[in-house]
């Protein structure tokens, strides 16, 4: 592990341990997870994290939050964060650096973003699938309207793909989705 120091005292996350794991399940697997391990508690920082991340699973039981952010996963607790997959340890460590910038610059602006303590789950793949036309015209670049509405649920796509979606159907789609 090596530790990386953040300049600015008055930020939240000022210094933090980069450790790449392997999957434990896959040795010798090409994909890592970057653990930045964290003096300082960070739990303060959830509620705002869940207020701007509309599709973050929040747990406040167990001081935890998990959404996606530039096509990775992220997961914070109290003094961790861990984000993968990644394939290159520079990449880690920059994608860590600029994770805990943003991190940071949220914090600094706390006062403008009103925090949320609200539990969302996805919704269910058929509640997704009820909203879409069930043609499988292919026009969205999948086989199907299911595999579709799994990508949406998974955060993975965006809802303009469906291009024979009716106006009234898309509105709900963006709602269920926590888009609007």
């Amino acid at each position: 592990m090596e530790t990386q120091q953040v300049l600015d005292a008055d930020q939240l996350i000022r210094a933090y341990s980069l450790e790449m794991i392997e999957p434990p399940c896959t040795p010798g697997a090409d994909e890592w997870t970057a653990k930045a391990h964290i003096e300082d508690d960070i739990s303060g920082l959830l509620p705002y994290l869940n207020a701007e991340f509309r599709r973050a699973r929040y747990y406040p039981d167990s001081s935890a939050i998990v959404f996606d952010y530039e096509s990775k996963k992220c997961s914070f607790r109290p003094h961790e964060i861990a984000v993968a997959p990644f394939n290159d340890r520079n990449d880690a460590i920059a994608f860590i650096e600029n994770l805990v910038n943003m991190v940071n610059a949220m914090w600094a602006r706390r006062d403008e973003i009103e925090p949320s303590f609200e539990q969302r789950e996805p919704p269910r793949t058929m509640d997704i699938l009820k909203l879409l036309t069930k043609t499988n015209c292919k026009e969205c670049g999948y086989l199907t309207c299911m595999a579709f509405a799994n990508q949406l649920r998974e955060g993975k796509e965006e809802v303009s793909k469906c291009t024979q979606l009716s106006e009234e159907n898309r509105e709900k789609l963006l709602r269920l989705l926590n888009m609007i």
